[in-house]
């Protein structure tokens, strides 16, 4: 047994260590009937004409294994009804599985759920400071001697504690506390802002009419990757009563690199 461990542990040494890369890129499937084409980092494809509506989705290029995919959907309404686009009328497929897309009023409760659990560590945070600085200062010595009396000598030794408070140095420290505590929730605000603004032009329910076009964007949930060299990724759009599909392919470069320690 010593001996195939022996051997096992020898031929690991020889081995190595593995490592893996991988580099993926999204290409539009061409499709009859669609077109695609490149636009500042974004692949787009579209339907040719011959339809009520125009409608075109891009794709963000680069993305990352596992990372989300941020869309952009076109609308033009060339029919003579009013029409409704929202995030429910849009599907996502990755292969066999359906990845969910998030909502404006998702994406708006994260944001705000996760403010307001950072509000709460710093609330906390201050608390636990504050009463530590508001204890008092304790200082400890250590003493030993011999008595004498009637009896006879008696050594003896011990620990006395002392407490002290110093105001001005604890009023000093709260403030500090809450200083610290306003500047932190002033930066939390401050995020929060930065990304509610940031869902500017996220896709909401709207209604677009007779001539005007609609554009917004979405992102889905985390994908998956499960080595495949490609993917593919299905989009389902419902305009009025049409309904249009968009499918994206993500190639991936999988290297394995075996690297030797002897």
């Amino acid at each position: 047994m010593k001996k195939n461990l022996g051997a096992i542990f020898c031929t690991a040494l020889l081995t190595g260590c593995a490592s893996q890369s991988i580099h993926t890129e999204f290409v539009a499937v061409e499709q009859a009937g669609f077109q695609s084409y490149y636009s500042s980092g974004w692949i787009v494809q579209g339907h040719r004409e011959g339809s009520d509506y125009l409608v075109e989705l891009a794709v963000r290029d680069g993305k990352q294994p596992w990372e989300t995919v941020n869309a952009i959907l076109y609308v033009e309404n060339r029919s003579e009804d009013p029409v409704t686009v929202g995030i429910n009328d849009i599907t996502l497929h990755q292969d066999d599985r359906q990845v969910a897309l998030k909502s404006y009023n998702e994406l708006e409760q994260q944001y705000i759920g996760q403010a307001q659990s950072r509000r709460t560590a710093v609330a906390l945070g201050a608390l636990a400071q504050s009463l530590n600085a508001s204890q008092p200062t304790t200082t400890s010595s250590y003493r030993s001697g011999t008595a004498y009396g009637p009896g006879g000598a008696v050594n003896y030794s011990g620990t006395s504690t002392t407490y002290s408070r110093d105001p001005a140095a604890s009023a000093a420290a709260q403030a500090q506390i809450q200083s610290g505590a306003q500047s932190g929730i002033a930066n939390i605000r401050s995020d929060l802002q930065q990304d509610l603004n940031s869902l500017e032009g996220y896709i909401q329910k709207t209604t677009v009419f007779p001539g005007q076009t609609f554009i917004g964007r979405f992102q889905s949930e985390m994908t998956v990757f499960d080595q495949r060299p490609e993917s593919f990724y299905r989009f389902a759009v419902e305009v009025g009563e049409e309904s249009y599909e968009f499918t994206f392919v993500e190639k991936a470069d999988i290297e394995n690199n075996q690297r030797k320690l002897f």
